[in-house]
């Protein structure tokens, strides 16, 4: 299922769809009612599944009615208990009309609340039994109390969609045939659908019987694969279909792509890469094992439904364009993760919702390469560790989701980020074949998180309790960083050691075992990779390298979802280079023409994470509580470029940056107090940048842009002017150094206006120190011979504080 359009904010999803009916046909002193009766939520649950095995259900209904939109037939359910001394049978029905219930052509006692329908059997059975109870019934099937899920009468169509958002548990087939609606029992099905005025139905399985009986047209289909009930469906419309084939592992498969005549077409070229999505997922997760590939058009704008061979798909998402064809890959993947092997119960909705969502990126990468899977992955990241514990109200763990919450955004984007991390943890072999080995082992059943993590500890031989542990039994993210880098010269080579760090946001604890690989760059860009085991706050690796790297990095390409977002690129052009500023990320203005002969290498990270805090007491600024930026790489001399960084306090989840600064930012009268803090490296404090522009607009809207002048590598983060941090005496930073001439080419000269001796320190902008002076009294001439033509950053120190300045050499 997927909800891309108008999609509901299920937060205020509290209440039951298990409303009990005052005027029920038996009323509340039928002693039958009184003697078998159970809660509601529990009739529902699973439990009912380990007493009586449904084996199938014959439905048989008119569905000409478009004026009443009442539905009428019969249910023959046949069952055989899982245990002796079974008497009645319970079955979920709502606020629909019982006519009568009959047993071998007899009729039965039974009692009906409009919630559950409970069968008196003429006779106690065992286990060697096996019964058919029919039910007649009529009356118009509801609509879930969310808007999302139920029956659906829409002009000339009416179809079903088999979950409810706010039904308590969530699966919505007894809403039009009763049944054991929970999520394990799984049963074969025959429908038998009579309609008229042009109508015909679609339902799942294949259509075994097709004729017309006194003007009606009357249709069979039967599907011998055991489903539950949310993924039983039925449509009906004016509808025809297009026949296709795929050639699958397991032979020739059957496809319908079911519309009303004039929408065919544009089903057809919306569903035009439908074979590769075939293709890619046989190859991902084994062969389709299914009887025929169905899609069907209804005019549902607010998503989709994977009924089993037979899904409900949005009538404006196949409207001629490949623009949501992510959609349709979603839903056909379903029919590995969501029908064919299944949550066993709503709190673990991420395997089918979670997997579903990741067959997306994989469908994407099937079709356009992996480039296109990393974007997808890298943008829907983008929104789970900047906006899910908004949406969803918390850091949720994937695993035991709360009713209110089981088809939000955690399920969805982050068990598709999960699943992505999980592949890096793996690798794509041993990643691929747990996940057919789930497919092999689980088809046509029910599991949770633990019988996940031990299927793919089994199938790769790999312990997946750590990550199962961190990943998805709790909430939050790991956040790794490199601390710093020392290379010792080791003959022709360096024994470089790396000093790690891990952070977490919104988890209980560190995460432990997790794979992250290191990457270094030489000055002339040779790569070298090592792969690391991280576990605790602090570690460290040793190993011997054939150069002297000038970058290291840590999981640059992004295998691992942690929390952060990043950009990395070779630049060979002026002008912008990467994110307008969207979800915190920093957007790059690269200055100087050379850059187009000597490249720049640029990796920028936006951390959702505390920064260190500061190294000394008494410095006026409070930092961010919640993110900061490390821009790294390979800088060729005379590297000059703008940097632009938003702060946002708003609370708003769209135009891209709301909550990322509402905690350094609670009110709205502090906006004129937000600085540009920086720091070259983490043995370093933090310091007001000097070279930065505040654009603030509003002045009361929380929200502005900053322009980094001269951008550095570096880290930076937003903070505050809070002058009750400091200590009686303590200075800032001044940008008021006297200069001249400026610019300069043999000489300048520097005056600070300190009484006392000063230190003098002179970097080029890729933070390289070209020059220092200890101990400068009065005014310093210094000689600019061996300086090359260019920007360098003059920071003084003396006993007032400190001061910087930019000199520009012609």
């Amino acid at each position: 299922m997927r909800f891309a359009f108008l999609l509901p904010l299920l937060s205020f999803i509290t209440g039951s769809s298990f409303a009990q009916s005052t005027c029920c046909k038996y009323g509340a002193m039928n002693p039958l009612h009184e003697k078998f009766a159970e809660s509601p939520a529990l009739q529902a649950d699973n439990l009912r599944s380990d007493t009586i095995n449904i084996l199938k259900y014959s439905i048989t209904l008119d569905i000409t009615d478009f004026t009443t939109d009442t539905v009428r037939g019969n249910c023959a359910v046949r069952f055989a208990p899982r245990m002796n001394n079974v008497n009645t049978l319970s079955l979920d029905l709502l606020k629909l009309t019982i006519d009568s219930v009959r047993i071998s052509g007899n009729p039965a006692p039974f009692s009906y609340n409009d919630t559950l329908l409970i069968i008196a059997l003429p006779f106690t059975h065992t286990t060697t039994d096996t019964s058919t109870v029919s039910i007649y019934y009529h009356g118009k099937p509801q609509q879930d109390a969310s808007g999302w899920g139920g029956w659906y009468n829409q002009g000339n169509y009416a179809y079903n969609l088999g979950v409810g958002f706010a039904a308590d548990p969530h699966v919505f087939g007894r809403i039009w045939f009763p049944c054991f609606d929970n999520f394990v029992e799984r049963s074969k099905y025959k429908m038998i659908i009579t309609t008229n005025a042009g109508k015909i139905a679609y339902c799942n399985g294949a259509l075994t019987k097709d004729t017309t009986v006194s003007g009606n047209r009357v249709r069979t289909w039967e599907l011998n694969e055991e489903i539950p009930t949310y993924l039983a469906s039925v449509s009906v419309a004016p509808y025809t279909h297009v026949n296709q084939t795929f050639s699958g592992i397991n032979g020739t498969v059957p496809v319908m792509l079911t519309a009303q005549p004039a929408d065919t077409t544009n089903m057809k070229n919306s569903f035009i890469n439908l074979s590769g999505a075939f293709g890619t997922f046989e190859n991902r997760y084994g062969p389709y094992r299914w009887n025929r590939v169905g899609f069907c058009l209804v005019p549902f704008n607010s998503g989709a439904m994977e009924h089993a061979t037979n899904i409900s798909y949005p009538l404006s998402a196949a409207n001629g364009s490949t623009a949501l064809e992510y959609l349709m890959a979603h839903e056909f993947s379903h029919h590995w993760w969501g029908d064919l092997v299944t949550c066993r119960t709503q709190g673990d909705m991420w395997i089918n919702e979670g997997l579903a969502s990741y067959s997306e990126a994989i469908f994407m990468e099937g079709i356009y390469g992996y480039g296109n899977y990393i974007s997808y992955i890298k943008n829907n990241h983008d929104f789970v560790v900047h906006y899910t514990h908004i949406t969803d109200g918390a850091y949720r763990a994937l695993s035991g989701m709360p009713h209110a919450y089981t088809y939000g955004d955690h399920t969805y984007k982050k068990g598709s980020d999960v699943a992505h991390t999980l592949r890096g943890y793996l690798g794509d072999s041993l990643f691929f074949a747990g996940l057919q080995y789930i497919q092999n082992n689980f088809q046509y059943t029910d599991i949770d998180a633990v019988d996940f993590r031990d299927a793919m500890s089994t199938a790769t031989g790999v312990n997946m309790n750590n990550f199962f542990n961190d990943w998805v039994l709790n909430p939050g993210f790991p956040h790794f960083s490199v601390d710093s880098a020392v290379a010792v010269p080791n003959g022709n080579n360096f024994d470089v050691t790396v000093f790690l760090k891990q952070k977490i946001t919104g988890a209980p604890a560190l995460f432990n075992g997790v794979p992250l690989k290191l990457y270094f760059r030489s000055a002339g860009w040779s790569l070298e990779m090592r792969n690391v085991s991280m576990s605790g706050a602090t570690a460290n690796f040793t190993f011997t390298l054939p150069f002297n790297p000038v970058f290291t990095g840590v999981n640059v390409e992004r295998l691992i979802s942690d929390a952060k977002t990043t950009d990395e690129k070779v630049i060979k052009t002026t002008g912008f280079h990467f994110a307008n500023n969207a979800a915190g990320r920093m957007r790059v203005q690269i200055n100087n023409t050379s850059i187009t002969t000597d490249s720049a290498y640029l990796f920028i990270e936006h951390s959702y994470a505390a920064p260190d805090p500061h190294l000394s007491w008494g410095i006026p600024y409070r930092l961010s509580p919640g993110r900061f930026w490390k821009v790294s790489g390979i800088f060729p001399p005379g590297f000059d470029a703008t940097g632009y960084i938003t702060y946002d306090g708003r609370n708003t989840t769209s135009g891209g940056g709301g909550y990322l600064d509402n905690a350094l930012l609670p009110t709205n009268n502090l906006e004129d107090s937000v600085v540009l803090l920086y720091r070259p490296d983490t043995r370093s404090d933090w310091y007001e940048y000097p070279w930065y522009t505040k654009n603030t607009g509003v002045l009361t809207d929380k929200f502005g842009n900053i322009v980094i002048d001269s951008l550095l590598p570096g880290e930076y983060t937003i903070g505050r002017h809070d002058y009750t941090l400091s200590l009686p005496g303590s200075t800032g930073v001044s940008t008021d150094l006297n200069i001249y001439p400026n610019p300069a080419q043999d000489e300048v000269y520097i005056m600070c206006g300190e009484n006392n001796a000063w230190d003098l320190f002179v970097h080029d902008l890729s933070g390289r120190e070209i020059y220092r002076r200890h101990q400068v009294q009065g005014t310093l001439a210094l000689s600019l011979f061996g300086f090359e033509q260019g920007i360098y950053l003059i920071t003084v120190r003396g006993t007032s504080g400190i001061r910087r300045g930019k000199l520009v050499v012609q």
